[in-house]
């Protein structure tokens, strides 16, 4: 050890000795060294690359904010007072949920840096994410499901596999960032199954499709990819020729372009449609057709089921199938039960 860590130890045991609580000390922290320590630890953590893009961006924000009070090379003098200013001076006119991203990142940040050592107090406690009002579930509705399947023109290959993309994603409610890292290895034909990786939670889950979906799965195996078993699922195409480029994926934003095209194309701008919403679609339906929630959170890969509760709130149209189905008073007579097998 360094002379200067066994001071410090000495330090840290002398008022256990002497029954003195000195007041603590703590060299500098420079922000972007705990930065970067944050970020080695998300790392070993093996977290997605997006969910540290998302820490980055908004620690990227409050570093600007450091630079105006001069804290940036000293981050263990900020206090809680400090970073209640900064978000009711930059957020407090935004919508709750972005103030709620900035809040979450903060915290999670300052609770590392406190849990590993490199803080002794942590100044971000006490700042909490404020309650926001549940949002109704946007999904698509049969009509308009019915209307984007049979839009496509299948004399063009991609067009082919713009349909298996959405098909894909309405049968399984996959994430965009899972959908395009399937390789045709991942499939099990015999069990029609798909071996997902989920990027966001750095876990494996295997995911099914139906006869539907296998019918379109295998045109396209067939008509476009040509015999070929190994690589990506979807591939590109040629911007000119409209021919496949074999062992060349797609990657999200391509699929948010054609989600966006599609949706001008049928829609308007009435109608929003993206990667997400057809995840909504798929548990809102799975719910409404009878589904558990426990299933549904397997199914998403959910590590919590608080996540997956919230399509157990359906719209009252759906709740009031749901009742004229399920209730006592309309099923009482096809019960087949009297009341005298329930007297003693």
């Amino acid at each position: 050890m360094t002379e200067e860590t066994i001071n410090e130890l000495t330090n840290f045991f002398q008022q256990f000795k002497t029954g003195e609580r000195k007041q603590n000390t703590q060299s500098n922290l420079l922000y972007d060294n705990a930065v970067e320590y944050f970020f080695n630890n998300m790392r070993e953590r093996g977290l997605a690359e997006q969910t540290m893009y998302f820490y980055k961006k908004k620690l990227q924000t409050f570093r600007k904010f450091l630079v105006q009070i001069k804290k940036v090379q000293c981050l263990e003098t900020l206090t809680e007072s400090e970073i209640k200013f900064y978000f009711e001076s930059k957020y407090s006119k935004n919508k709750v949920g972005y103030y709620n991203c900035h809040a979450r990142a903060l915290r999670a940040f300052f609770n590392y840096l406190e849990r590993d050592g490199y803080l002794i107090a942590n100044p971000a406690h006490n700042i909490k994410p404020k309650k926001q009002r549940k949002e109704k579930i946007d999904y698509f509705t049969i009509d308009q499901i019915r209307k984007l399947l049979t839009s496509f023109d299948l004399r063009y290959k991609s067009e082919l596999r713009n349909l298996l993309i959405i098909i894909v994603l309405l049968d399984t409610g996959i994430r965009n960032s899972e959908l395009v890292r399937i390789k045709l290895e991942d499939i099990n034909y015999q069990e029609r199954s798909i071996y997902i990786y989920a990027t966001k939670t750095n876990t494996f889950r295997t995911v099914y499709y139906s006869k539907e979906t296998e019918r379109i799965l295998n045109v396209y195996r067939r008509e476009v990819l040509k015999g070929v078993e190994k690589g990506p699922l979807f591939i590109k195409f040629h911007s000119e020729f409209n021919e496949p480029m074999h062992g060349h994926g797609i990657n999200t934003q391509m699929v948010y372009r054609i989600l966006s095209q599609r949706s001008k194309k049928l829609f308007n701008k009435e109608i929003r449609m993206n990667p997400h919403k057809f995840r909504h679609t798929f548990a809102t339906h799975f719910i409404i057709n009878g589904g558990d929630p426990f299933s549904l959170r397997d199914l998403l890969g959910h590590t919590n089921i608080e996540t997956t509760k919230i399509y157990v709130d359906m719209s009252p149209k759906d709740l009031k199938t749901k009742h004229v189905k399920h209730s006592i008073i309309s099923n009482i007579e096809n019960n087949g039960q009297s009341g005298d097998e329930y007297e003693d």
